[in-house]
């Protein structure tokens, strides 16, 4: 068919067989051709026919649907085949590097939206928490779990998706809100530690690149700033008590754990006392492993502070000590000292409540509050250990023995790197006349639950208070 004229869609539409061509001349002096062939299946593909530089015939594809696509596609394409003949160019070529410059910068463009993507799932908050979280759990940090929860609670949970941002573009503000609305809900200690975990998680991705200990994942996260470290402390956030027990108030509290029913949590209670106000929260840690019943010894690790490895605190065990920490070991070393099914340690939650019970039962005498000093008002859990320290130096124990017996204090130079006395007689004294003091007060107690008041002075406890089992003691949980 003659190139001279052009092609009508009557003719596009036509039934051809396959491998038949048309075509079309364009305008201007070796513009070139449109060429319109029929495929298979009564297909119809478009070419723009030119001649190049070197003078050979060439065909680029034009991959539209209709012939009038096809027919202003050609005709630009002559423009700039008349150019590139003129420049010594192929067209051909100059359209390939186009298409390649696009696949790149298409490329390009899924490359960054992916990263964008990455970005958006690892470089959040919640990743740097996550990432931060580890780190504690590698070091065999203790409080791991504690910054875990508390993160998933309360920062993971914020309303405003404050966790899904990236971590690099949290400000200050930010950080305030989410503490000011844990803070006005009364929580002002829970405030204190959720802006101080930020702020140490915060601190660790700073200085991720330089140092070699922290996750790698830190540093993609690009923090340069600490937010946290940028708010204001949190008001009464931290106040510290100084609630001291009295002989008669310890006294009720021990013979009311030693009239409970067995139970992991009232047997931790026990010990932890006998022991000279042990943590409760090392304690617990303890598996079955950490006694050693030949040495006559209970070994707890302490993670306070910075420390990369716990510090071992070795313990020797008076008579009644040894008698719990006996009659509790009954399944493999790495199962926990202290739990309720053989499996999963007793949490301090339910030592607290035990123990809360006890303190709430406790009478109202005044006759106990011997010495207003020693602060009045409810009983915590925590101030046994203070009250431990504080009957121990009465009783004559100096602050470098109470400091070996309770862990702390253990810092300096001198017992760092020089000292290295196990201190383990001195313990062991100590221990076993604070184990019969105690005992001394038990027997004190009950002797006066059993003592008929004057009728002229205030009432005494009774024997009920003495012997009181918490109830979620009787029912046999702990």
């Amino acid at each position: 068919m003659s190139a001279s004229r052009q092609i009508t869609e009557r003719e596009v539409r036509a039934k051809r067989a396959p491998g038949h061509k048309l075509h079309e001349a364009l305008r201007g002096r070796g513009g070139g051709t449109l060429v319109v062939r029929w495929g298979a299946a009564d297909s119809r593909w478009y070419y723009f026919r030119f001649t190049d530089s070197q003078r050979r015939q060439r065909e680029i594809p034009i991959r539209v649907a209709t012939l009038a696509e096809a027919r202003d596609q050609a005709q630009a394409l002559v423009d700039r085949a008349r150019e590139a003949r003129a420049e010594g160019s192929d067209l051909r070529a100059i359209l390939d590097q186009e298409v390649a410059a696009r696949r790149r910068e298409e490329q390009a463009r899924l490359d960054a939206a992916a990263a964008a993507a990455r970005t958006a799932e690892h470089g959040t908050l919640r990743a740097m928490m996550a990432a931060y979280v580890a780190f504690l759990e590698r070091a065999g940090k203790p409080s791991a779990a504690d910054v875990e929860r508390l993160f998933r609670r309360y920062v993971c949970t914020s309303p405003d998706g404050l966790a899904d941002r990236p971590a690099s573009a949290i400000t200050a503000d930010e950080v305030a809100a989410l503490l000011r609305g844990i803070f006005e809900k009364g929580h002002a200690r829970t405030a204190a530690m959720v802006r101080s975990y930020l702020s140490a998680a915060f601190a660790l991705a700073m200085r991720a690149r330089r140092d070699a200990s922290a996750p790698a994942a830190l540093i993609t996260l690009g923090v340069t700033t600490n937010p946290a470290a940028a708010t204001e402390r949190i008001p009464g956030a931290i106040n510290a008590r100084d609630r001291v027990l009295t002989e008669g108030e310890l006294g009720l509290y021990a013979a009311a754990l030693d009239a409970m029913a067995v139970s992991s949590a009232r047997d931790a209670l026990r010990l932890s006392l006998l022991l000279g106000g042990q943590r409760m929260k090392q304690l617990l840690r303890c598996a079955q492993g950490d006694v050693d019943l030949a040495a006559g010894t209970i070994t707890l690790r302490d993670g306070k502070g910075r420390r990369q490895v716990p510090r071992l605190h070795v313990l020797p065990l008076a008579a009644t000590a040894r008698a719990i920490v006996e009659a509790r070991i009954e399944g493999a070393s790495d199962a926990p000292l202290f739990s309720a099914d053989g499996r999963r340690a007793t949490r301090i939650e339910t030592c607290e409540a035990v123990a809360g019970e006890i303190f709430a039962a406790m009478p109202g005498d005044e006759r106990l509050i011997r010495d207003k000093a020693l602060g009045a008002g409810p009983v915590q859990l925590r101030d046994v250990r203070r009250t431990c320290e504080t009957m121990l130096a009465a009783r004559g124990v100096s602050s470098d023995i109470r400091a070996q017996i309770l862990s702390h204090g253990l810092a300096g130079v001198q017992l760092k790197h020089y000292n290295r006395h196990a201190y383990m007689d001195e313990k062991a004294r100590v221990l076993a006349d604070w184990e019969a003091h105690v005992a001394a007060l038990v027997r004190q107690r009950k002797a006066d639950a059993n003592d008929p008041a004057p009728a002229s002075s205030a009432p005494r406890p009774t024997a009920a208070v003495v012997a009181m089992a918490p109830a979620r003691a009787r029912r046999g949980r702990s």
